[in-house]
């Protein structure tokens, strides 16, 4: 059992996330599972997480990573920014400027999301290319370690990064070891390094794993004995992406072994933290996939997804659909099971044969999805070590990045307290105030300024800007700056009306139109940011 110390600063910090991986997840892993004992995680349950982003409930892995990584909420699609695109301050970031090593681990392509919210900053996640860059360029990670080679590699050499872009002799420049197979990833003993292991969007989740390939397990290994170099400390981020990918593939079977994949990754970190007490462990995912059910019976149960060696798409893609005894062959080889000809008939009529298999499989283990995309419902979070009581209850994803960085005894900086709600209510007045967005170092500068008056005095400021108009004057810019357009002579008269009721307050006038829903719902509107954070770009 790992061991808890509420009352001391975690030296270290291990982050794991099993993506899309909600509590039916655990539920039907407890059936999947063999033995008598049930998932290690489960002793170490602290409460549940909601899982929505800024302006939806129904967060992606991008929002949802970014809400563990900052303590602020941003709109789906996002990484390392607020919903506006300013570049936020991640608890890796924190770790780096207190000296301690960071790393970022995952089963999927490095530069996918979820990673990418621990280690960068775009305001589109499918900026791989960008986010490899700053990976090396900000020379910040120690560990860096997963799929997703073509994101590193040039495009002469069929990845994505532009001719004459040498990010590997940047690493090795900068003291990283670059490893590319498991081999070597055993072989390696030093202080930093890169390892990218395959030219795809996720490591292999069942069946015989390709050699070049190594396990989560013995990447987080290779982690921990890296980071755990430094006396300082160090913050981890560990990622099982396969959860995720086939619970949209309505695929449960590999779900499941990619959670047993999770589980002794998770297993090493346990003892890594049994050995070093001062180690704050935290699990949790970052939304649920597919809405699985969770309906096992003495008939369909999933442990019969055990002895599955293939995926329903791999299978899919091996056997003749026009011909049924290459589906059973196929299917029988990739699962011990013995589709009926009722069942195989029913696959060859099928849109899309993947996808009606997964379901047919799935189904044969007591579990069902309501969808191919994520849902909202709240997921558990589970804690040991110090600091780990900050996670008990139900509480706000964006909650819990601000618990990481409080657990290591710092703190995130002030315009993303409480969610970033300052540097959305100064943002939104300043729109009105100036007619456009402020920078990030603008709204740390503004988000400082507030007192016990909150934005009271910084309305004020703003409204002496205009001591030398007169009311009218100061009423239609402002109202023009917040609803872009010119304003109807009714809304002028109604505002001129609240400031001869209110003694001339301007800035009271200026905060209570910065707070109108239209303008609360036109800031929502404004689209993506197309603003770049690479250092060598």
């Amino acid at each position: 059992m790992a061991t808890e110390n509420q009352n001391s600063t975690a030296k270290n910090v291990i982050f794991m996330l099993p993506d899309g991986a909600s509590a039916s997840y655990m539920a039907n892993y407890r059936y999947f599972k063999e033995g008598s004992e049930g998932p290690v995680w489960e002793p170490l349950l602290k409460g549940m997480v909601q899982t929505d982003s800024f302006n939806n409930p129904i967060t992606d892995s991008a929002a949802g990573a970014n809400a563990y990584a900052t303590g602020v909420k941003t709109r789906n699609g996002s990484v390392g920014v607020d919903f506006f695109g300013n570049e936020l301050t991640s608890v890796t970031d924190l770790a780096s400027d207190a000296g301690k090593a960071t790393g970022i681990v995952s089963t999927a392509a490095i530069t996918d999301a979820s990673p990418a919210a621990f280690g960068a900053s775009n305001p589109q996640r499918g900026n791989q290319a960008d986010i490899a860059q700053q990976y090396i360029g900000d020379n910040e990670l120690d560990v860096v370690l997963g799929a997703g080679r073509n994101q590193f590699t040039t495009e002469g050499e069929g990845g994505t990064q532009p001719d004459g872009t040498d990010l590997f002799g940047l690493a090795e420049q900068q003291g990283m070891t670059y490893v590319s197979s498991a081999e070597e990833l055993a072989a390696f003993d030093g202080e930093r390094v890169l390892g990218l292991f395959n030219d795809e969007d996720y490591l292999d989740a069942i069946g015989e794993r390709p050699a070049e390939e190594p396990s989560l397990e013995q990447m987080t290994e290779v982690a921990l004995d890296t980071l755990s170099k430094d006396e300082d400390g160090f913050v981890l981020f560990l990622e099982e992406e396969n959860t995720d990918t086939f619970g949209h593939a309505k695929d449960a079977a590999t779900t499941m072994h990619a959670l047993s994949s999770f589980e002794a990754s998770m297993q090493k970190v346990l003892e890594f933290q049994k050995e070093n007490p001062d180690t704050l462990v935290v699990m949790a995912a970052d939304h649920d996939t597919g809405g699985m059910t969770v309906q096992p019976s003495a008939e369909a149960s999933p442990a019969v997804f055990r002895d599955f060696t293939a995926t329903a798409e791999e299978m899919a893609e091996q056997f003749d659909a026009a011909d049924t005894a290459s589906i059973r062959d196929t299917v029988a080889a990739g699962t011990g099971l013995t589709l009926s000809d009722e069942e195989i008939t029913e696959l060859q009529g099928s849109e899309d044969t993947a996808l009606a298999l997964a379901e047919l499989l799935s189904a044969k283990g007591g579990v069902e999805f309501t969808t191919t995309g994520h849902t909202a419902v709240d997921v558990p979070i589970f804690a040991t070590g110090p600091g780990a009581e900050l996670f008990t209850g139900v509480q706000e994803n964006a909650a819990v990045g601000q618990h990481l960085a409080e657990a290591m005894g710092l703190a995130l900086p002030d315009d993303q307290q409480d969610g970033g709600a300052d540097r959305l209510a100064v943002t939104s007045l300043f729109d009105s105030a100036f007619g456009g967005i402020p920078t990030v170092n603008t709204i740390r500068n503004l988000v400082s300024q507030i007192g016990d008056d909150g934005l009271d005095a910084l309305a004020d400021r703003f409204a002496n800007l205009w001591s030398g108009l007169d009311d009218a004057d100061f009423l239609s810019s402002v109202l023009e700056n917040t609803l872009d357009t010119v304003p109807e002579e009714a809304d002028l008269a109604y505002w001129t009306g609240v400031l001869e009721t209110n003694g001339g307050d301007r800035g009271e006038v200026l905060l209570a139109i910065s707070g109108l829903p239209e303008h609360q719902e036109a800031l929502l509107e404004i689209p993506v940011s197309n603003t770049e954070f690479s250092p060598i770009a």
